[in-house]
């Protein structure tokens, strides 16, 4: 299983960050992309961040139909137009999207993803992936809740518990949020003591990467922000000396051969430097 990082890491993706794609197959498979490259370096937020054309809807519904197990997605996605190519996007084989479905395979203080389905009797289930449903005992929310359980007995009845997230070690996927705050709404928050922006404008990150890695170990929560398809940070934040919003501004890919890196390039190779960190 993968550990859960000890510190919270976020990563801030434009809204228009399939525009220049032509078609709904291109973008989901862009998208697709951005989910795999969270989910290996196990990213815990994808903030989507204002900017023009406004395509965040779609980037949320395909990453968040990508982050839910395969067998809830029936119960929680009905039939959309914007999904009709999900059958290109890849697995994200993390731990909350285990590949067991017989009860047989399920073990004591193990945790799936479920959603609550019916009552019976005076009694709570919900469908966790298995050929049987699952009792839940204790405080239970309401019918078509998403929820992650841990499983406290296997005979004579599937039972489990509502799990607390401190209680799970292993990493569970990404939350996606869609902001109405622009980048420097966001930095000026101070929600994050890490900051880093993304430039081919930027420092050298050889040259930062002491102080870099001293910061990045002691901080809490880390937030690492890509510019758009069409501007760089600086055309998007508009503000004079805008880097110094940022606690590192850099480069994370120096001397790249082609003129321009895609976002969904540059998510990927930065959050590979950053992970040896």
């Amino acid at each position: 299983m993968n550990i859960k990082r000890e510190n919270r890491v976020s990563i801030a993706i434009p809204a228009s960050l399939v525009s220049e794609y032509s078609n709904l197959r291109e973008k989901t498979e862009i998208i697709g992309r951005v989910a795999r490259s969270a989910a290996i370096f196990r990213i815990e937020d994808i903030i989507i961040y204002p900017d023009n054309p406004d395509e965040s809807n779609l980037i949320k519904l395909l990453l968040g139909y990508m982050e839910t197990p395969q067998y809830l997605r029936k119960n929680i996605y009905k039939m959309k137009s914007e999904l009709q190519y999900a059958g290109v996007l890849p697995p994200l084989r993390t731990p909350h999207h285990p590949t067991e479905s017989k009860l047989e395979e399920i073990k004591i203080g193990e945790f799936r993803e479920g959603i609550i389905n019916k009552e019976l009797e005076g009694k709570i289930y919900a469908e966790i992936g298995v050929n049987i449903p699952l009792k839940i005992t204790g405080k239970i929310p309401s019918i078509g809740s998403r929820v992650t359980i841990e499983i406290t007995k296997t005979t004579p009845e599937l039972e489990g518990v509502l799990a607390k997230k401190s209680d799970n070690k292993n990493y569970w996927g990404y939350k996606i949020q869609i902001s109405k705050k622009n980048i420097k709404e966001i930095l000026l928050n101070k929600y994050y003591d890490l900051t880093i922006g993304t430039s081919r404008l930027g420092d050298s990150l050889k040259e930062n990467e002491e102080e870099l890695q001293k910061r990045w170990l002691k901080s809490k929560n880390i937030l690492i922000i890509f510019g758009s398809p069409r501007q760089g940070l600086d055309e998007i934040i508009k503000v004079p000396d805008f880097e110094h919003l940022f606690d590192f501004y850099l480069n994370t890919i120096p001397e790249q051969g082609c003129a321009t890196v895609r976002t969904e390039e540059a998510i990927i190779a930065t959050l590979a430097i950053f992970n040896i960190l």
